[in-house]
Parts: structure tokens; C-alpha cells; sequence
């Protein structure tokens, strides 16, 4: 089983697959239709979902365990988050949203755990916390 993290949009996008200068790419929902159906279907409100594939120090290590315990895999998921946001802020336009839902690939018909809401012109990163099953609602 591996962790998904899903992102939905109000428009299509232009993929940002075999871009090197990130720690992340956006691009086609990889795990089964019916995985991403569900998905869609329960959780968001965006009409265009696509998959954050992430290399290294995922967003969802961005968590006050790792912040303690692991604080350089914190400070480098943490960077990947802040690069991620200003994709999106550089992506979205002005009052625009999108969403992320991110969970264990076959657990998209559970509930959320954590629910967050988060202003990309006011971004408190420092109050952030992501794990699984948790649902990020992110407005420019």
C-alpha cells in the first residue's frame, strides 16, 4: 500500500511532469479509476483531480512528531510544502481554490481525519500540520 495524495482544481492544467527543480510533480491520478472515483466523489468539490507525485520528504511528514523527533526531515518536508504553495499561488488565479486529499491508496471512501484551510497570501506554516486522511482546502 503506498500514501496517494490527491489535488483537485476548478480548470485543467498544463502537467508539470519531468520538472526537476522540485521535489514534487503534478500529473495523471496513477492508482484505479474506481479509487479515484471515490475519491472525487466524497471529498471534493473540484472538478479536475490529479496526483502529487513526491520524491523525497513528502507533505504529509510535515507533522509536530517529525517537527520533535526527525526535525531535518521536517524542515525538508516543510520546504517541499512552501514550494508546493507557491507553485499553487503562482498557478491559481486570484480567489480561486484548490484541494488535496491525501490517504493510503485503497482508504479513499473513509472519513477525514483532518480537515484544513489554508490562505496561500497568508500562509502560517508554522501552525500546519499533514497526515493521512487529511483534506487541505487551499484559496489564493
Amino acid at each position: 500500500m503506498s500514501m496517494i495524495a490527491y489535488i483537485g482544481f476548478n480548470f485543467p492544467i498544463k502537467l508539470n511532469e519531468g520538472d526537476v527543480e522540485h521535489e514534487y510533480e503534478v500529473d495523471y491520478v496513477c492508482p484505479d479509476a474506481e479509487h479515484l472515483n471515490i475519491a472525487k466523489q466524497k471529498h471534493f468539490t473540484t472538478p479536475y483531480i490529479f496526483e502529487i507525485l513526491q520524491f523525497a520528504n513528502p507533505i504529509w511528514e510535515l507533522t509536530n512528531y517529525n517537527k520533535v523527533y526527525s526535525p531535518h526531515n521536517y524542515e525538508k518536508s516543510k520546504k517541499n510544502f512552501l514550494d508546493l504553495c507557491h507553485y499553487l499561488k503562482e498557478l491559481l488565479p486570484k480567489g480561486d481554490i484548490c484541494e488535496i486529499y491525501i490517504c493510503w491508496d485503497g482508504e479513499e471512501n473513509e472519513e477525514l481525519e483532518v480537515e484544513l484551510k489554508i490562505n496561500l497570501n497568508d500562509l502560517q506554516i508554522e501552525a500546519i500540520e499533514i497526515y493521512e486522511k487529511c483534506f487541505i482546502h487551499l484559496e489564493n
